[in-house]
């Protein structure tokens, strides 16, 4: 590795000579930073050191120029200043970091290392070509239903859980149907006051109620020609869904306070995360409804049920995130994607995204690593609760009756006996009488559960019978 050290004070220049070669470095010191742009594109180092203030020139305006050209080296800014504007407009130039003057050695030092594994690292920034990823089986059959869907006339209703991207799955139909080119009006029913629904979904004439002072089109004559998104179309009072059931047979509208009927062509899709089944049995929704939207249904599963395709939502995200904030390079080594693949995502992909731009908003072009994840996605075995617990038991609980299993009382109830029992000996080294004092339990009860559920006990000592 090679380094670079522009700063016009010699003891500085020295001191960081000296410890930049202890860690491997080969190292070329500068006075001046006059000529500093010529010297690193002639010498490509890995490594810049570079003062903020010299006396013939301003730190801040080379390491703007040198963020400008393509892969550029990892630059540590040092300076005598500690004021926060210094440091910010440092940070968000693209500085790997700020080192203020002076500085103890070991700080030096821990940058080197931190650089070197960053370049060590292959961060994972190949660009998708395509703006939804999934590899998975799962995917690929929704793939297929999309393609369906989208040579259809008919309704499409996608369910799954929140954050599973039922929106981009619905551009994706209007995207491939030859409607992409009319508009695509999205609606979140849930966020419409239950008096408003009709007026906003159909329009409204001038003097229809109070505040109307001119009409208005409603999203189904804004769609006309194109794809309407009816999302959360679960939380439509019963009044406006049957409004909406004779709009999808009948393909026209009638907006409040008129009566005008317009006959509108819309491709119709609707969303939910709820169970419109459970809710049409409840009342709480229109059964003639359900069937209509329902004739083609894409079911979209949650994302800790595809893990495969992480990986590639990452590499999709990182480079929404990387032109999102004009960066050139950056992203997750793939050590940190393998710890990622490992997390469940209770918010599915929406969580996944927002965690990968936060990442690469706060470390920018420095490759994340596994110690850069928050401790919730690598596991703080440090600190755990009763919730934490619990909530893995839930979803076991939750995993068994999914896939059909029967005598899960006994079956959970059995393998926390064994996880008790085994974790208790292991502390007493063996110990019965100990571990009937701590268990609370007979001793002829714990004899009889070694056996009964063949835990095997080592370290006896004389007390085990």
């Amino acid at each position: 590795m090679k380094a670079i050290v522009f700063d016009d004070e010699k003891t500085i220049r020295n001191v960081l000579k000296k410890v930049l070669e202890k860690e491997g470095l080969k190292v070329k010191t500068y006075e001046s930073g006059e000529d500093a742009i010529d010297i690193v594109e002639k010498e490509k180092p890995d490594i810049v050191f570079l003062d903020i203030f010299m006396e013939d020139s301003n730190g801040i305006e080379i390491l703007r120029e040198i963020v400008s050209k393509d892969n550029y080296p990892f630059i540590v800014m040092i300076s005598g200043h500690d004021e926060y504007k210094y440091i910010i407009e440092a940070m968000k130039l693209g500085a790997y970091d700020y080192i203020v003057k002076p500085f103890d050695i070991s700080q030096i030092r821990k940058v080197v290392n931190d650089i070197k594994k960053s370049i060590d690292a292959s961060p994972v920034i190949e660009k998708p070509t395509i703006d939804i990823i999934g590899k998975s089986p799962a995917m690929r059959n929704i793939f297929k239903l999309i393609g369906r869907a989208s040579s259809s006339l008919e309704p499409v209703l996608i369910t799954g859980e929140s954050g599973t991207g039922k929106e981009v799955i619905a551009k994706l139909i209007h995207l491939y149907s030859d409607r992409k080119n009319k508009p695509f009006v999205a609606v979140n029913c849930a966020a419409i006051p239950s008096g408003l629904v009709e007026s906003e979904l159909f329009g409204y004439e001038k003097g229809a109620f109070t505040g109307a002072d001119k009409s208005k089109k409603g999203k189904f004559l804004a769609a006309d020609g194109g794809t309407i998104f009816l999302d959360e179309i679960s939380e439509m009072p019963l009044e406006a869904q049957g409004k909406l059931l004779r709009v999808i047979q009948e393909m026209e509208v009638s907006p409040v306070g008129s009566n005008s009927v317009y006959k509108v062509d819309v491709k119709i899709i609707a969303a939910t995360n709820k169970d419109l089944v459970k809710l049409t049995a409840e009342g709480k929704f229109r059964e003639d409804l359900f069937y209509r939207l329902s004739v083609i249904e894409i079911n979209i599963p949650p994302l800790r049920e595809r893990k495969e395709d992480i990986p590639d939502l990452i590499e999709l995200f990182t480079k929404q995130a990387l032109e999102k904030h004009g960066l050139k390079r950056g992203g997750f080594t793939k050590e940190a994607v393998e710890c990622m693949k490992k997390y469940d995502y209770p918010g599915n992909v929406r969580e996944l995204k927002n965690i990968v731009f936060k990442l690469i908003a706060i470390y920018r072009e420095r490759p994340i690593t596994p110690d850069l994840l928050p401790d919730f996605i690598v596991g703080d075995k440090s600190v755990s609760s009763s919730a934490d617990w619990k909530e893995g038991l839930e979803k076991e609980v939750s995993r068994l009756i999914s896939s059909g299993k029967r005598s899960i009382y006994i079956k959970l109830l059995s393998d926390f006996e064994e996880v008790i029992l085994r974790e208790t000996l292991k502390h007493t080294r063996g110990n019965i009488s100990e571990a009937s004092k701590l268990l609370g339990i007979h001793r002829n009860t714990i004899h009889r559960k070694i056996e009964e559920l063949n835990i095997q006990v080592k370290e006896k000592n004389e007390s085990i019978v």
